[in-house]
């Protein structure tokens, strides 16, 4: 409210004070000046602090009306109009968005047309007013309204801008050049009073008073509207003062014309002002503009994180950013007016860099711009990278300039090498990976359909290379394959490919050998024994010394008539020869061996259909006391094949191994060996019959190996302690101790243990007396000749009585005369199986034999109850 208040005070103080002024200098009676300033301050202050500035405008109006004679009746009418023609100025600026800049030709005929039309209506009110009133006659009606309505427009148009563009930042500026200020002003008034009054008499030099033009453009270019609109203010107010007292440029004895005179002054000189203020105020914005973009310009050059570089048409640098610095390594001021060829041009490419350029500067022609180009520069330290350049080109002033936008793309360089790598390479050796391989070995298959020279694959696989990865764990074991590559490599020459195709598998590709298939199984056999010495070499592993061999497998090539794939599975089969021939030797491919190779992947096929289809079949071999009384049978596999028949365990026993099939079929047989347990309880000739049942090394190392046990036990309710396991040696002995926690567990349970094939191992007392054993069995490769060898004979006897001392009983297989059963039984061997007392039978038959008299199971036998 305070701040209203003082606004109205000062709103009313300046009306009035202007209003007095302007009637010091009257036309038409007392009433009707030449010059009505109020009006512009009325205008101003209802656009500036509202409708509110109405009520002091009218008040001052009357106070200046009744300060003149007026009636206060006729001096409230006169002063109604004075109010209504600013608020319609005012009203009109605000709706048609008026700017108080005046810095465009529209806000300035928006003021002139709006300032017209608001005077029209206060010199229509007042006007009338002062008809009423009697003071002004019909004859000087239209006289009184003209000058009416010029003279408060005028007064609008000459005090309006500068009350519109008069604030903080003014005030501000006035303070800070206060004086030069003042003195101008004073300088400007001097010189207008000097015109006016003594240069020129009774209006014959009034073009003179144009001389001031040039001095009212200066004080609108230097000090903008403000300043302009002051100068002619002033200008105006002398004016205006020397015409009413019949002297200066614009007096006549006409009185019309020294009126009209001074309005023309008056309007051209606030005209051209304003034009002046905006032509500035376009030069302004201009600049601003121009400086905002070479701002923006400058900052997104600077900002870049691209090189930007641009040189003259004498290839002289003009531009060098910030990131151009970075890239490069030169400081900006070092650069710039250089040869761009001894800055970052390569010294290879530097004068096809010039004579580029020379052709571009003549011909214009631009067939590399606008390209993403990959080229090589050069740091400031000489070192060259990769880099990628687009180039643009623009003219100033007619000059061609060319402008490089340079990446850096040394990263992106080794990302896609990286990538390579590890789509081509081995990411622990460094090798060619099995993609690499397979697109070399096709690229040797065409180079040799060309030259017919022969080739050679060379499969290598590390022998037993599992037992340093178990032992010491798998970061040893990739030291050793880095520096089995290593050594691959130095055994062949750099035309030839190593790679490692898997695991501890590596495939090396010769290729340009000779033509004749018998001078390059020469060459390549040399270079397989090589391999063969080098590999065998000791390996220094962190603190650890290691041997190590291989197994080599060749297959030879020449033309294209065997495909990659072929190939390797050829070279593949000879390495398992080279394995199953003892290790540590070189085998080339046998088509033989390939055929074998091919059978026993179709084998493998058929075991997982029979798995499927329950074609396999379990038969039993009889177990027989010294008086020939079975107590028990060895459960022994079939395969009812569809084609073959009834096949034995020796042809397709080592495929179900090396496949993992055996795990499933051991199962199997297990589950109804168990069964057929459960289903002899109720029989009094069957129901203590044991069975023994053999396990595979592949089943018995299953992580749940006892959990498969206990399971089976668990569904087919079986009797554990007729159960026998028998477990060979090498089963055993691969992991003593996790063998043992199996078997004492599974001994809790009643399940017994035989070890089978004794003596054909590593047999030791040291284990035999560690493992949770209840029976050995003598294999029949000492019992064949027991009656005709003595050392046969000599070893039967040390097991039999090992056996017995340790607590062991014995069983001897392959029992087939006679004379080797008198032979056990003297010896003390107490059990026995083999064709002397019968074959694997089905089990139909085995339950007749244990259904007749002679060969019945004794109840009083002692054997079976030791043997739990």
């Amino acid at each position: 409210m305070p701040v209203m208040l003082g606004r109205m005070l000062i709103v009313f103080l300046a009306y009035f004070a202007t209003g007095k002024l302007g009637l010091l200098i009257p036309y038409v009676s007392s009433h009707i000046a030449l010059i009505w300033l109020p009006s512009g301050i009325a205008v101003a202050a209802i656009l500036r602090w509202g409708y509110s500035s109405l009520i002091p405008v009218y008040f001052a109006s009357l106070a200046v009306n009744l300060s003149s004679g007026l009636p206060l009746a006729l001096a409230a009418q006169v002063s109604i109009g004075n109010p209504l023609g600013p608020l319609v100025a005012a009203s009109l600026l605000q709706h048609f968005k008026f700017q108080c800049a005046l810095d465009h030709l529209r806000d300035i005929f928006l003021l002139l047309v709006a300032v017209a039309t608001g005077m029209l209506i206060s010199a229509s009110s007042g006007v009338l007013a002062l008809i009423v009133g009697g003071i002004v006659g019909e004859a000087e009606v239209l006289q009184a309204w003209l000058i009416w309505w010029l003279g408060d427009s005028v007064g609008a148009l000459l005090i309006l801008p500068l009350l519109l563009n008069l604030g903080k930042k003014e005030a501000g500026l006035f303070r800070q050049y206060r004086a030069r200020i003042l003195f101008c002003f004073v300088l400007f008034a001097l010189l207008d009073w000097y015109i006016f009054e003594y240069l020129a008499q009774t209006g014959q030099f009034i073009w003179f008073s144009f001389v001031l033009l040039p001095l009212v453009i200066w004080a609108a270019m230097r000090f903008g509207i403000t300043g302009a609109s002051t100068v002619i203010l002033g200008l105006s107010l002398i004016g205006v003062w020397s015409t009413a007292h019949e002297r200066g440029l614009f007096y006549h004895a006409d009185m019309h014309q020294s009126i009209f005179s001074l309005w023309i002054f008056m309007a051209t000189m606030m005209v051209m002002a304003l034009m002046v203020t905006v032509l500035q105020a376009r030069h302004q914005f201009s600049e601003k503009a121009l400086r905002d973009s070479e701002s923006k310009l400058r900052g997104m050059i600077n900002g870049a994180l691209d090189a930007i570089v641009t040189i003259d048409q004498y290839a002289h640098i003009v531009e060098f950013n910030p990131a151009a610095e970075h890239i490069f390594g030169y400081r900006r001021d070092a650069v710039l007016g250089r040869n761009l060829a001894e800055v970052i041009i390569p010294p290879a490419m530097r004068k096809a860099h010039l004579d580029g350029h020379e052709h571009f500067v003549k011909t214009r022609l631009q067939k590399m711009f606008g390209r993403r180009l990959e080229l090589t520069a050069m740091r400031s330290d000489g070192s060259e990278f990769p880099i990628e350049l687009t180039i643009t080109a623009l003219s100033d002033q007619g000059l061609p300039f060319v402008t490089g936008f340079i990446r850096d793309i040394t990263e992106k360089k080794r990302a896609e090498q990286d990538i390579r790598n590890l789509a081509f390479f081995d990411a622990l050796t460094g090798l060619p990976n099995r993609r690499l391989l397979v697109d070399r070995l096709q690229q040797a298959l065409a180079s040799s359909m060309r030259t017919r020279k022969y080739g050679a694959v060379i499969f290598i696989d590390l022998d037993n290379f599992k037992i340093i990865n178990d032992s010491r764990g798998h970061d040893y074991g990739d030291l050793l394959l880095v520096e089995v590559a290593r050594r691959l490599r130095e055994c062949v020459r750099a035309e030839d490919t190593v790679a490692r195709l898997s695991g501890d598998e590596f495939v090396i590709i010769l290729e340009e050998l000779a033509a004749s298939v018998e001078h390059s199984v020469i060459e390549t056999r040399m270079v397989g024994e090589k391999i063969l010495h080098v590999v065998n070499q000791p390996y220094r592993i962190k603190e650890v010394e290691y041997h190590n061999s291989c197994s080599i497998g060749i297959s030879l090539f020449v033309g294209n008539e065997v495909g990659v794939d072929e190939l390797l599975k050829r070279s593949d089969t000879a390495m398992y020869q080279a394995k199953a021939a003892g290790r540590n030797n070189l085998k080339f491919h046998d088509p033989q061996m390939q055929e074998a190779l091919e059978k026993r992947i179709e084998m493998e096929s058929q075991l997982r259909v029979a798995l499927l289809k329950q074609q396999f079949q379990v038969c039993y071999q009889p177990q027989v006391d010294d008086m020939r009384c079975v107590f028990g049978a060895e459960v022994l596999l079939r395969w009812n094949h569809p084609q073959h028949g009834l096949l034995s365990p020796t042809e397709f026993i080592t495929t179900a191994e090396e496949s993992g099939l055996i795990v499933a079929i051991g199962h199997w047989v297990m589950f109804h060996a168990c069964l057929q347990l459960k289903a002899w309880e109720s029989n009094e000739n069957t129901k203590d019959i044991q069975l023994a049942v053999n396990v595979s090394a592949r089943q018995f190392r299953q992580p749940n190996f006892v959990e498969e046990i206990k399971h089976i036990l668990t569904q087919t309710d079986a009797d554990p302690n007729l159960l026998k396991l028998e477990l060979t040696e090498s089963v055993v002995l691969d992991n003593v101790s996790d063998a043992i926690v199996k078997m004492d567990e599974l001994r809790k349970l009643g399940v017994r243990f035989a070890m089978d094939d004794f003596g054909t191992g590593y047999s030791s007392l040291a284990y035999l007396k560690q493992l949770p054993l209840s029976q050995v069995k003598i294999d029949q490769s000492f019992v064949r000749d027991i009656a005709t060898d003595p050392n046969d004979a000599a070893i039967v006897q040390t097991i039999v009585a090992m056996s017995g001392t340790l607590g062991l009983n014995v069983i001897a297989e392959g029992v087939e005369t006679e004379a080797q059963f008198g032979m056990l039984r003297q010896y003390g061997c107490k059990q026995f199986q083999g064709y002397l007392f019968g074959q694997p039978l089905m089990l139909a038959e085995l339950e007749k034999i244990l259904g007749t008299d002679n060969l019945l199971f004794n109840a009083d036998y002692s054997e079976n109850s030791d043997l739990r």
